[in-house]
């Protein structure tokens, strides 16, 4: 995978890794929603932290068509309204997490956009040995097997086991093991 920005603009909105234009608050109050039960706000230094060393794709409205990806010149940062972080080396293993977009925003195809932009960034990986992800219901299970061919891991399936630990930042998580 490249170092260089990931941009992409369709009508008023974009898709971009451009760390600048994340914006903390807006993710945190998506991470405050009922609509993210798997998740809670972090403290801002904690959330800076998690996406710098994340791999992000933000989704943003009220973009006027340009060559030039808001954000990179004088112009004021976008509106954001969704979000998709990978966890990866870049090579070998990418961990998909906090995909969402912002329920007034939903209905209008922009996160099947989101989940096509991540799919031509794991295609990049050129060595990507595993994709994972975590869903909690069977319409998500059968979204994401269509959308990027993402499959249920079977315990065992040819050695394999997943093992997870949920931590306090986790609803329903604990702080101790």
């Amino acid at each position: 995978m490249t170092t260089k920005t990931f941009a992409q603009i369709r009508d008023r909105y974009l898709i971009s890794s451009d760390p600048k234009l994340l914006s903390l608050p807006d993710i945190n109050a998506a991470f405050a929603s009922s609509a993210l039960y798997w998740c809670t706000p972090l403290p801002t230094d904690e959330l800076r932290k998690c996406l710098d060393n994340s791999f992000c794709l933000g989704l943003y409205i009220n973009v006027a068509a340009s060559p030039m990806p808001p954000g990179l010149g004088t112009e004021p940062k976008p509106e954001q309204i969704g979000l998709a972080r990978m966890i990866t080396d870049y090579t070998t293993f990418a961990y998909l997490t906090d995909v969402y977009v912002v329920e007034e925003e939903q209905g209008k195809g922009l996160g099947n956009w989101l989940i096509e932009c991540v799919d031509e960034v794991l295609k990049e990986m050129g060595h990507l040995r595993r994709a994972l992800l975590v869903t909690s219901e069977v319409k998500g299970e059968q979204y994401y097997n269509k959308k990027l061919g993402m499959k249920r891991l079977e315990q065992g399936e040819n050695g394999v086991v997943t093992m997870q630990r949920m931590g306090s930042g986790a609803k329903g998580g604990s702080k101790s093991h």
